[in-house]
This record gives structure tokens, C-alpha cells and sequence, in this order.
């Protein structure tokens, strides 16, 4: 008798231990505010705004709701397992926005967001590109060309392309340099192939563009004829500053409207460098390289300066770790100073990270950081010119 009565005590308390964790599982809340960041914008009222829902790595359904008159919203009943994660998104004036990644805890079940919208333009006038760097590797009969671009948005609405149409039946937004006949063509940070047309003039993006800082990055292939060959880099934008490296322990390359720079020397490799600065949209840069070096380039070195275009750019988790040998300041130009130093400053966080010597979450925000001074140097450093 005593050991049924045990039973049924056992059943009851873990039905109700169920129910309990059941409520916990379905009672979660997300709610935020729709708001219209381009000054004097659009009133985002009545908005239909979307929940996905995430289980792991997969996408297990959506939840639609409207936007009040103030643009506010609210879903609730949400799972709050831990591998659950939910994001919201809005269409808006041809561009599509989105929150974080949401998750729940036991200890916040729910979650408060502000969700930024901007009115449109088709005017590409605010577009600039802060940063711009390229490597050219020559490999037996092919060069091999890996681009890099920061990307600013400096005005308060979302650039969603022109009234002209790519042969994807989307409107065209950023434009690359590419040459006809390049091939291999891989993308990388920031294009993916769902939404980048190839066309006779280049390669157009059509993915529209927020204000703000955008990264950009991919390589490709043109055949090489030994002895000389030449290059083309068409620049789209107002550009404060372009760097050419070119990998070899002999090449020399020059161009009419390019500086040569001091060599950089990547893990013992020698790289000709050639810069300019605050190019006009419209320049086509002719690049001119001669007494090229033989075939036969290690990945791995291609990847050394390929991170040192990610380490100025910002980014360059995963990359093995490269250090620019530090080139004399120059004494008058305090900003150049601190420049270098900033970049010295990311190469050591880089190297910390990966000798686990801080955390991750210690090592973004830093690296953040130290990305963001750059970036504004830059930008001194573009005025002052």
C-alpha cells in the first residue's frame, strides 16, 4: 500500500514538474518598435512585420503580425529552449531589415528590440568606398586577384539601386571591377551568388544598401602572357584610398595614376605596393607589371596577404596571422602615427586570440574598437588631404 501511494506521489509530481516546464518552453515574448531612422521618413505605422523561428540550424516556421499606429509589435507564446533562437524582419520600401539573433534564458524570458528602418533613394550619391585594397599573385599562365572594399552609406536613407534593371530582373545597386575575361570568380564577405549578376562591364550587386559601413570581398582569374601584361581597376565611387599588392620577389609595378609605396615584406615574401588616394568615380587605374617571378606560389602565403587585406579592413577571424613590417612614421603626420599603431594594435589582439590568450567575446569588442578609430582616422586622414 505505502509503496502505491509512494507511485502515485512520484506520477504527480512529475506531471506537475511537466506542466511547469511546459509554461516555461511556450512563455516567451518578443515585442519591440518599428522605427524610421531617414530624418522627416515615412511614418512605419501598420507594417507587417515577421517572426522566423530557428531550431538549431533549422528554419521551423514563421509568425506574422502587424505594427501598431506607433509601430509597435509583439509575439508571444514563444519556445524559450535553448536551441531555440528567433529573428525579426521587415520589408520596407524595397529592402528587407533585420534584428539579431534572439534567444531567451530562464532569467529573461522575454525580449525588448528596436527595429531600424530608412526611407529609400535611388540616388547613389551618398556611396563611398573608405578602404579599397587588391593582391595580384602570378601563378604560371594565370594572375590571381582577391578584392577587398569598405563600403560607407553616409546618408540617413537605404540606397536601393536605379530605375535601371540587371538581367536578374533586380534593380543594380554596388558595381565591382572585373574584368571580361576573369574566371573563378569566388565572393566572399558581404555578395553572395543569389544576388550578384555578371555582366559584360563588371559585376553588380543588387542587394540594397543601409546607411553605414559595409564589407566587400572576392577573387578571380585573368590568363597571364610572361614577360608583361597589364591590369585594369575601374573605380565606381569617390574612393579615399586604394592599395595594390603584387606577390613576387622580382615583379615590378608601376601605373601613371599610382604612387609606388615601400615593399611589404608578408613571411619573407616580398610585395610591390602602388596606392592612391581620393580617386574620382570614373578613373580606370592601368596597372603595368613586368619581370614577373616563376610559377609555383605556397597557398599558404596567398592567404598570408590575403589577411593582412582583412586585418586593415577589419575582419580576419580564421585567417592565419600575418604582421605588416612596420614602415618608418612619418614624423610631421600624427595621424599616420596613430594609424600604424591601431593596425599594430590588431595584429597583437589577432595574435593573443589565437595563442587563446583572451576571450572571444573580449576580442570582438576590442577589435571593434580599435576598427572603428581606424575608420574615423581614415576619414581625418581624407579631409586633411
Amino acid at each position: 500500500m505505502i509503496g502505491r501511494v509512494a507511485l502515485m506521489v512520484s506520477i504527480l509530481m512529475l506531471a506537475v514538474a511537466g506542466l511547469s516546464a511546459a509554461a516555461d518552453l511556450d512563455g516567451g515574448v518578443i515585442e519591440g518598435q518599428v522605427v524610421n531612422g531617414t530624418s522627416g521618413g515615412s511614418i512605419v505605422a501598420d507594417q507587417n512585420v515577421s517572426l522566423t523561428v530557428y531550431l538549431g540550424d533549422t528554419e521551423a516556421g514563421s509568425l506574422d503580425t502587424e505594427a501598431d499606429a506607433e509601430g509597435r509589435f509583439r509575439f508571444e507564446g514563444l519556445a524559450t529552449g535553448p536551441d531555440y533562437s528567433y529573428q525579426v524582419t521587415i520589408a520596407y520600401q524595397e529592402a528587407e531589415y533585420a534584428s539579431e539573433w534572439l534567444t531567451f534564458t530562464e532569467d529573461e524570458p522575454s525580449r525588448s528590440i528596436e527595429l531600424l528602418v530608412y526611407d529609400a533613394t535611388s540616388s547613389d550619391e551618398a556611396i563611398q568606398v573608405m578602404m579599397s585594397h587588391a593582391i595580384v599573385y602570378v601563378e604560371g599562365e594565370s594572375l590571381l586577384v582577391k578584392e577587398y572594399l569598405l563600403f560607407a552609406n553616409t546618408a540617413d536613407r537605404t540606397y536601393v539601386g536605379s530605375k535601371e534593371e540587371t538581367v536578374a530582373g533586380k534593380k543594380g545597386t554596388l558595381r565591382f571591377s572585373l574584368p571580361e575575361d576573369a574566371n573563378e570568380l569566388q565572393l566572399s564577405l558581404g555578395l553572395m551568388d543569389c544576388c550578384t549578376v555578371r555582366t559584360k562591364a563588371g559585376l553588380v550587386d543588387t542587394i540594397p544598401i543601409a546607411p553605414g559601413m559595409k564589407e566587400m570581398a572576392y577573387s578571380y582569374r585573368v590568363k597571364y602572357s610572361p614577360g608583361s601584361t597589364s591590369l585594369s581597376e575601374v573605380i565606381h565611387y569617390p574612393t579615399a584610398g586604394f592599395d595594390l599588392l603584387v606577390q613576387s620577389e622580382s615583379i615590378k609595378a608601376s601605373s601613371d595614376k599610382m604612387t609606388v609605396a615601400e615593399p611589404l615584406d608578408i613571411q619573407g615574401v616580398r610585395f610591390a605596393h602602388l596606392s592612391a588616394t581620393d580617386i574620382a568615380p570614373g578613373t580606370v587605374l592601368e596597372i603595368r607589371l613586368s619581370d614577373p617571378p616563376k610559377s609555383g606560389t605556397q597557398d599558404t602565403l596567398r592567404w598570408a596577404a590575403l589577411a593582412l587585406i582583412l586585418l586593415v579592413g577589419g575582419f580576419g577571424l580564421g585567417y592565419p596571422l600575418i604582421r605588416k613590417r612596420r614602415q618608418p612614421a612619418v614624423s610631421e603626420d600624427g595621424l599616420n602615427q596613430r594609424r600604424q599603431r591601431l593596425i599594430s594594435d590588431i595584429a597583437q589582439l589577432d595574435d593573443d586570440f589565437e595563442s587563446h590568450r583572451i576571450s572571444e567575446e573580449d576580442y570582438l569588442k576590442m577589435r571593434s574598437e580599435r576598427k572603428e578609430q581606424l575608420v574615423e582616422l581614415m576619414r581625418r586622414i581624407r579631409d586633411d588631404r
